[in-house]
């Protein structure tokens, strides 16, 4: 997306729509987005941090790689991001999520060997994830890591997964602006959008 105001980020474009959602939200507003894996596995955590800037992680789900498969046709990990926009200034007080270091092992024999970042929400949180880890990729080597399936009716695990995340919307009250000067009246009957020249503290004025 040619974009001047984000082109210097050079985000790719699920992690564009991130950077100016948020930046459009008001402080305290909540924000949702499905994304895949890799916002949070990324092992450079320069959009992680980005967000982290503006707003407070309050909760992700990884959904499994069969999630959108019926009405898209894809097999793919994605994750659920629930954000909520801070004031600027104001100290971070969302979930860890800006680290995906930690290196982990899937499967055996030498066709599934594969070494794969998880973010460390995921790694303290285990029950966000609704999905069994495997490696994924062809026979002699693993492309990657997926999760499939859990038993069951995904829509009500993702149901459970969102009643463990806690957070709601809170505007600040807005401040009441007071005017400058008093208001003062014309000299003699003058029609209305007329411009009148006065003068406040020596200085000529038109109104």
């Amino acid at each position: 997306v040619n974009d001047r105001a984000y082109n210097k980020l050079n985000f790719n474009i699920h992690n564009y729509f991130f950077a100016k959602s948020l930046d459009k939200v008001r402080p305290g507003g909540l924000v949702c987005f499905i994304t895949s894996r890799y916002t949070m596995d990324a092992q450079d955590s320069k959009v992680r941090a980005y967000i982290a800037q503006r707003a407070d992680l309050l909760g992700a789900i990884r959904l499994p790689d069969t999630a959108f498969k019926s009405n898209a046709g894809t097999e793919v990990v994605t994750d659920i991001l629930v954000l909520k926009k801070r004031e600027a200034g104001a100290p971070y007080a969302g979930e860890d999520f800006l680290e995906s270091d930690t290196l982990q092992y899937y499967g055996d024999g030498p066709s599934v060997l594969r070494w794969n970042a998880t973010n460390e929400y995921f790694r303290a949180h285990p029950e966000m994830v609704l999905g069994t880890p495997e490696a994924s990729g062809g026979m002699y080597r693993s492309d990657g890591l997926t999760y499939k399936a859990l038993p069951g009716n995904l829509g009500k695990q993702i149901q459970k997964a969102f009643g463990k995340i806690r957070g709601e919307m809170d505007y600040p009250a807005a401040q009441e602006e007071k005017p400058t000067a008093a208001p003062r009246t014309a000299v003699g009957l003058r029609p209305d959008g007329s411009l009148v020249l006065y003068t406040v503290d020596g200085r000529q004025n038109r109104h």
